[in-house]
């Protein structure tokens, strides 16, 4: 079992790898609070995890969605070619997200630190949802598509000691990924034909 997620984290880092190149190109323009908060949130999960069940194959995916986000918020930063700029909602969600890692910090319950990490990534990815919906050639799906890969590997693999902590996170990540998956081509689309139209 542990094969298939070694599978489904190769495959994210290789999916990641294009949206890494394509933001130094300047060709994606990240939302650097999303990206950060993307970073942060699954790794306290991660961690959160190995305190609640210990070190599982399972959370591989989980570590991976926090490291390649990692990789992503640090290239933005040095790039002025993917720069986008950031606005009031995007400040707002990411102090909602940094709140909701606060409480974590506090309660210090492996159970509920998941529930807050999955609350603050959500809240961080509202930025980047909005962003793919009015701006979708500012994102690339192929990101994405690695993640539900990913996240399949890690849910298939916590079928063996299936849990919440093992899989909470995964299937919010699968979640996710399927619908910026779903709106970036939806959204090329509708605009594409706009243009046609016109």
């Amino acid at each position: 079992m542990q094969y298939l997620v070694i599978f489904g984290a190769l495959c994210s880092a290789f999916f990641g790898s294009f949206y890494l190149i394509a933001t130094v190109q300047g060709k994606v323009q990240p939302n650097k609070i999303t990206w950060l908060l993307w970073a942060i949130s699954p790794l306290i999960s991660f961690f959160a995890t190995i305190t609640a069940t210990g070190l599982d194959w399972a959370i591989l995916p989980v570590f991976m969605s926090g490291f390649m986000p990692l990789l992503v918020f640090i290239t933005a930063m040095f790039n002025k070619g993917s720069y986008w700029q950031l606005k009031p909602v995007d400040y707002l969600c990411g102090f909602i997200a940094i709140i909701a890692l606060i409480i974590w910090y506090i309660t210090s319950n492996p159970i509920l630190a998941i529930i807050f990490s999955i609350i603050s990534d959500a809240v961080a990815a509202l930025p980047t949802i909005l962003k793919a919906w009015h701006y979708p050639n500012s994102e690339t799906p192929i990101y994405y598509m690695g993640g539900i890969i990913s996240t399949i590997t890690g849910i298939i693999a916590a079928t063996a000691n299936w849990s919440f902590s093992n899989v909470a996170f995964t299937i919010y990540l699968l979640l996710l990924d399927i619908s910026l998956v779903i709106i970036i081509i939806y959204r090329r689309k509708i605009l594409a034909n706009k243009h046609n139209v016109i």
